[in-house]
């Protein structure tokens, strides 16, 4: 059973089941909400700016310098742009065996390096030390003659005969093993 409201009993509800909004507690929270979306439509805002910004060209930091690669000189090009020698011995100047593949082809021609780029296959850097300590380098190709190397080497460092004879077959042995080999 459902007590009426009598005439001395006053209901809280207006009629029509509707609720009073005379206390203003409703207002507050209406406001926080226009507020939230004001703050949401400022964010994404300053997001979009900030995408804008950073679609500029130029990057804010330097960039990473780019690695150096070692690429080595190809013979056929070494053999264009190097001067021929013109006393026809192939490595006169030749200083101590060092093979310098990084030098630049313009850097040897400017630096007045006479010794052209040998059209046969180079086998091995021959080392003489003689007992005074001197070292003598000749370089040994693939179509030379054992007995012209050892008088190269015997021309700059004194070698009496036996001397050279036993330079000439060990000369002999050693090309004779790299010639074997692939």
């Amino acid at each position: 059973m459902e007590a009426e409201p009598g005439p001395g009993r006053r209901c809280c509800c207006k009629p029509g089941g509707r609720l009073d909004m005379s206390h203003g507690f409703v207002h507050h929270i209406r406001r926080n909400q226009i507020a939230r979306d004001n703050y949401d439509k400022k964010m994404k805002q300053a997001a979009k700016e900030k995408v804008r910004r950073r679609l500029t060209p130029g990057p804010t930091r330097p960039r990473k310098p780019d690695q150096q690669v070692y690429l080595p000189r190809r013979r056929c090009e070494a053999r264009l742009s190097r001067p021929v020698a013109s006393t026809g011995s192939r490595d006169t100047n030749f200083p101590a065996c060092s093979l310098d593949y990084g030098e630049s082809s313009e850097s040897s021609s400017s630096s007045g390096s006479s010794d052209p780029e040998p059209p046969s296959l180079q086998l091995f850097c021959l080392e003489y030390e003689a007992d005074s300590g001197e070292v003598t380098s000749v370089i040994v190709y693939q179509d030379d003659d054992p007995g012209r190397v050892s008088e190269k080497v015997s021309a700059r460092t004194p070698l009496d005969a036996p001397m050279r004879e036993a330079l000439k077959i060990r000369i002999q042995e050693e090309m004779a093993k790299r010639r074997s080999r692939p």
